[in-house]
């Protein structure tokens, strides 16, 4: 008798156990002394210990990196390391050492960069449909509209941040799935927009847009602008310029007087990696010392080589692939120009960052980067998307460089740092929090 009741004792605790990994708890994911009043949960394919390039998922690890003692999140998300962070399991984490998250995958993915037959967007929503996900967050916050589906009868209020104008659906250089049904896309829109609690954009066209399209909630929709973090992405100095320089052209075999162009981002249709190459073409046997380097990986590697290997620039332009945060502040340090070719954009994040390393843009004039790049100024804005147009611009650029470098890159993004721009995202969590928890902030457990 006396083993079948320590039987039981042991199921009952692990039973106990397994209902506290399903769910995350306060008390396991605050520091001893940290009391937390709101709890918000962000629901993306992000995973927030892994590499997976582009704005939003830097947007989501800087809100979590940055987030005051009062607020505390968990984050459903993708693992691209399942042996560290398994499908289906609470995993805390933290991206500053006082700040600890809550972290549940529910997908694994191991190449984050290829597109897949499946589109992940819809993998994503399947994972949360079948795992039915538990939080005890007051707040729910997404980062695109499908992933609400799973979540559409849950009361707590709902926050979503919108990355793109999705009018850009009908851009011809547009890569992203719903381009095939745009008509069934806006249709969700109009049906899930009305039942969120607030919409941030980082678009100002996006926003006047939803405003106008759903004018009974023009209060809710809100612009915001991204951010570069300053711990990684600052003007060095000269010293520290020269040696990344000097690493640089020994790493990839570029002569000491190249001009090196970088850019930064997936190889794909939206950020038209083939323009740039294309005004590479036209540019370098005129400056001989041109050089070109490609940061990122994605679909359209492939057909980027083969042009770069029918052209003969194997010594000139270097594709070096995914780079993590400290890594690409290294390389945009080293470069002299940083080049957007953007089909269409939200606020790109790279910008910024390039800017604040002290590097002119040379840019299509897409999305919000008009907001930091001033031609002249610090940089080159074409409207058109054409190879002849952006080597104008970067020929610009280069022959007014000792001008534009420096301090009028660095000046133009004193406003777009995380504790300035995520102020108003904060305040929203907690007047949403207020409403999820009952008008009663909660604390942990200490």
């Amino acid at each position: 008798m006396s083993r079948r009741i320590g039987e039981v004792r042991a199921e009952r605790q692990a039973a106990g156990a397994a209902r506290a990994d399903g769910a995350c708890t306060s008390t396991r994911l605050v520091t001893q002394r940290q009391a937390v009043q709101y709890r918000v949960c962000i629901v993306y394919p992000a995973d927030p210990m892994g590499v997976i390039p582009g704005g939003i998922d830097t947007f989501i690890k800087g809100v979590l990196r940055w987030a005051p003692p009062d607020l505390h999140f968990d984050l459903v998300g993708i693992t691209t390391d399942p042996a560290k962070a398994p499908p289906g399991r609470w995993t805390t984490y933290s991206l500053h050492p006082e700040r600890r998250f809550g972290f549940y995958p529910v997908l694994a993915l191991r190449n984050s960069e290829r597109q897949s037959a499946v589109p992940v967007a819809l993998r994503f929503l399947v994972a949360l449909l079948r795992r039915r996900v538990r939080t005890t967050s007051d707040v729910l916050e997404f980062h695109r509209i499908e992933p609400w589906l799973a979540f559409a009868r849950d009361p707590r209020p709902k926050n979503l941040v919108m990355h793109q104008n999705m009018q850009d659906l009908r851009n011809l250089g547009s890569d992203i799935r719903w381009r095939h049904f745009p008509s069934l896309y806006f249709r969700l829109e109009e049906y899930i927009l009305p039942r969120l609690s607030t919409v941030f954009c980082v678009r100002e066209d996006a926003t006047k847009a939803y405003q106008a399209r759903f004018p009974a909630m023009r209060e809710r929709i809100r612009f915001t602008p991204t951010w570069m973090d300053p711990d990684i992405f600052h003007l060095p100095d000269d010293l520290t310029r020269m040696r990344a320089r000097a690493a640089l052209n020994q790493r990839l075999g570029f002569p000491d007087e190249a001009f090196v162009l970088v850019t930064v981002g997936r190889l794909d249709r939206q950020k038209n990696p083939l323009l740039l190459l294309e005004a590479f073409r036209l540019l370098h046997e005129d400056i001989p010392e041109l050089r070109l380097l490609f940061i990122g990986d994605g679909v359209l590697r492939p057909e980027l080589e083969e042009r770069i290997r029918s052209a003969g620039l194997q010594s000139h332009v270097k594709l070096i692939g995914v780079q993590p945060p400290p890594a690409i502040a290294e390389h945009l340090q080293a470069s002299d120009l940083f080049v957007l070719s953007s089909a269409y954009e939200g606020m790109p994040i790279v910008v910024l960052e390039a800017l604040a390393t002290g590097l002119p843009v040379a840019a299509t004039d897409v999305g919000e980067v008009s907001r930091a790049v001033h031609p002249g100024v610090n940089g080159e804005l074409v409207s058109r998307h054409d190879p002849a147009s952006l080597a104008a611009a970067i020929r610009t650029c280069r022959d007014a460089i000792g001008r534009l470098r420096g301090k009028p890159c660095a000046d133009a993004v004193q406003p777009f740092t995380p504790q300035e721009v995520l102020k108003p995202i904060y305040a929203n969590y907690r007047r949403l929090g207020r409403l999820g928890s009952g008008e009663r902030p909660r604390r942990s457990v200490t």
